[in-house]
């Protein structure tokens, strides 16, 4: 019989209440709140173990339990690049129209969304790169590469060639006029102070996180324990730790980045804090730590996709009438974050008892 994992529940549980406060903070804050306590702790801290994580976890997933045929990964993948860019038209597109009608104010901001001035705001915001068509590209990209890579040093090699190769990708192609969006989620426009990303979440270097996980996801496959993986990890973490600090340490460039597209240094020792952070989890529920607990969250598991695009709809709604980074008083954006939630929730049940829509949802997401 196949071993529940429990703590992989968890850990997205946790997930998602980081990803709506993180969400609530970054659309209605202004640099004044990013700057403040609360967004220093959820947008300068706290994601660091919040998109990076989900990546790892949606690469484990990938190998473990059951391998699926590369046609059925590569479909799954088209249809979740798909709900992506359908979630971009629910949460970005409908409320800028509606609130160029009637609320214009709302929109002073957009521009931060919208960097590429050759190309029509529409469909910028139609094409914005966000974690879903992330997860589309990444799992094509995956199951094409696992027809050919069947050792776990292969995917320890391709991973360090992403990481290092991403840099000297960012901006390729922003010169190629319409054609620019076939590569644009791949690496994004140049890392140039004061220029937005198009491209939150690029191919490179975020290919990395899910080829950590499926590298988690091969040991459990071969049968090894909880606590031999565990211990793995804590090495891996140890070593790209390691060697992460030494980079940054040595490089004259900043490793960091803007996050979203960070250099070597800076990436692995992303890698190193989440592998930390997923394995604290891990043995949480082998030495039997805060289960009960942290069972009452696994309904946020178990409709984690669901619940991203409940959440996301709904703050991007609220952009008509509370505009976009436009809130400079903290205490007001940490209000909306109780709100959304509850929001979310039910909604999200509501959703959850409507067949119709499930069997849509169901079809984008197998």
């Amino acid at each position: 019989m196949q071993e529940r994992m429990p703590y992989f529940d968890h850990v997205r549980a946790i997930l998602v209440a980081l990803m709506i406060m993180n969400h609530t903070v970054v659309v209605y804050g202004t640099d004044l709140v990013l700057e403040s306590p609360l967004g220093i702790f959820l947008v300068k801290i706290i994601i660091w173990i919040a998109a990076p994580v989900f990546m790892i976890l949606m690469g484990i997933f990938f190998v473990y339990p059951n391998a699926r045929p590369a046609s059925v990964r590569i479909v799954r993948g088209f249809k979740l690049f798909l709900l992506g860019l359908v979630l971009n038209g629910l949460r970005l597109v409908l409320p800028y129209l509606i609130a160029k009608f009637v609320n214009p104010h709302a929109l002073s901001n957009f521009h931060y969304l919208t960097p590429n001035s050759d190309f029509p705001v529409l469909w910028q915001l139609f094409y914005f790169m966000d974690i879903l068509t992330f997860a589309g590209l990444a799992f094509i990209v995956l199951a094409l590469f696992d027809l050919f890579f069947k050792k776990d040093w292969h995917w320890v090699v391709l991973g360090l060639l992403v990481a290092w190769a991403a840099p000297l990708l960012w901006g390729t192609g922003r010169d190629w006029g319409v054609f620019y969006p076939l590569v644009q989620p791949f690496w994004g426009n140049a890392l140039i102070p004061g220029l937005e990303s198009d491209t939150p979440f690029p191919v490179f270097p975020w290919l990395v996180y899910p080829i950590v996980g499926a590298l988690i996801g091969r040991a459990f496959l071969r049968g090894n324990a909880l606590g031999a993986v565990v211990k793995k990890m804590l090495v891996a973490a140890l070593l790209l730790g390691a060697s992460g600090g030494l980079i940054v340490f040595l490089s004259k460039t900043n490793q960091f980045g803007d996050f979203y597209r960070m250099y070597p240094g800076a990436t692995f020792l992303c890698i190193a804090i989440d592998l930390l952070w997923i394995g604290m989890f891990m043995l949480f529920a082998k030495f039997g730590v805060f289960q009960k607990t942290l069972d009452y969250l696994t309904f946020w598991s178990k409709n984690i996709t669901l619940i991203y695009l409940v959440q996301w709809v709904l703050i991007g709604f609220g952009m008509v009438i509370l505009g976009y980074r436009q809130l400079d008083n903290s205490w007001i954006v940490l209000a909306l974050i109780p709100v959304f939630f509850a929001l979310s929730y039910f909604a999200t049940k509501k959703l959850l008892r409507s067949p119709r829509f499930m069997s849509v949802f169901a079809w984008f997401t197998r």
